[in-house]
């Protein structure tokens, strides 16, 4: 899984979620509250077996989703803010080392090391 959307996909095609069900599902993966994912895999199950399909490989889907949430939605988010930060004509690829060791100046000039504090 990729996408956000993808994470919403299977939830309504899988564990028979509706679309509004399936947000609140993306917005607890995003929030990682284990109450509420525990709440989430729930539903999932019950959903899953009215389609017929087994709890342990609704839980193998579950799980998956679950793991994408642990990285996904950080990575979505940190490509989004590199988009709207990288002024138009430059180059990205000049920035890619400073990237990938999480360097960037924020707004006010000052030097962060995201990567390092995240680690």
């Amino acid at each position: 899984m990729v996408y956000q959307e993808q994470v919403m996909q299977a939830a309504q095609v899988l564990g028979g979620y509706s679309l509004g069900g399936a947000d609140l599902l993306r917005r607890a993966m995003g929030k990682k509250k284990p109450e509420e994912m525990a709440q989430h895999r729930e539903i999932f199950r019950e959903g899953a077996a009215k389609k017929e399909i087994s709890a342990d490989v609704a839980d193998e889907v579950f799980d998956l989703m679950e793991k994408f949430a642990g990285y996904g939605f950080n990575k979505s988010h940190a490509a989004a803010y590199l988009a709207a930060r990288v002024p138009h004509g430059l180059d990205q690829g000049a920035l890619h080392g400073r990237v990938l060791r999480g360097e960037h100046d924020d707004r006010n000039g000052r030097h962060r090391q995201a990567a390092r504090a995240a680690a």
